[in-house]
């Protein structure tokens, strides 16, 4: 699971585009789950991947800024 924080991290900028705003499960470098809730993302999820070994992250609409 470790692996997929860091496929988070390098995929940031392609995620913000896509998914803005939205809830998404992420399991081996894919996204198995979108949704506007965390729930919502989670149910798909279940169903593409019933072990639960998924990471649920919120998707900032805003991007990062320095």
């Amino acid at each position: 699971m470790s692996h997929d924080f860091a496929w988070l991290t390098d995929h940031s900028d392609e995620l913000q585009r896509q998914y803005a705003g939205k809830w998404i499960a992420v399991h081996d470098g894919q996204v198995i789950g979108v949704g506007s809730t965390a729930t919502e993302a989670a149910r798909q999820a279940d169903e593409r991947c019933p072990d639960g070994d998924y990471i649920l992250e919120w998707v900032n609409p805003e991007p990062e800024r320095v």
